[in-house]
């Protein structure tokens, strides 16, 4: 009873939540259609967020088409498509609350396309070596004039999925 009391409450805040009417990460496609390359950047709607990603898409568009979504669109999403995934959401609640990174991280199995995410997730207290799902990801505060340092962290574990290919 008590897990689908939670799972109630997760679903019902993540559509209040998940709707970020006023923070605006719009689906868009950067770089070239042609270009070999297709990166994925899923954010949660906040004002940093959406910084954080257009930097990420912006640093990318002349080696790779980037799309940009946010992040309930992500499930619709067919990973494999993608040679990178990245997703840059909020930490809700020790994880209760991350219903969509959660729900499609989960749906992956194969171990090479769990290579292929880079998880940022901002949090009031960030860690060092913390993880999502068993997965290792990237944690950091939301801090206004601070996104290029959350661009540059992103970018180093991109560079190294798109090296390993």
């Amino acid at each position: 009873m008590r897990k689908k009391y939670t799972a109630a409450i997760a679903l019902v805040l993540s559509l209040c939540i998940g709707t970020g009417c006023g923070k605006g990460i719009r689906e868009m496609e950067f770089g070239h259609e042609g270009s070999g390359k297709k990166i994925l950047i899923a954010a949660y709607p906040s004002e940093y967020k959406k910084k954080v990603a257009e930097g990420l898409a912006d640093r990318y568009k002349d080696r790779a088409r980037v799309t940009v979504m946010p992040m309930r669109k992500l499930n619709r999403v067919d990973y494999r498509k993608y040679d990178v995934l990245v997703i840059i959401d909020a930490l809700m609640a020790w994880q209760v609350f991350n219903v969509e990174s959660s729900w499609f991280v989960g749906k992956i199995k194969e171990p090479e396309t769990l290579n292929k995410l880079v998880l940022y997730l901002t949090a009031g207290d960030p860690k060092q070596n913390y993880r999502f799902q068993g997965i290792d990801c990237i944690t950091g505060a939301t801090v206004m004039n601070t996104e290029a340092d959350a661009i540059s962290r992103i970018s180093g574990k991109v560079d190294a999925v798109l090296n390993r290919q």
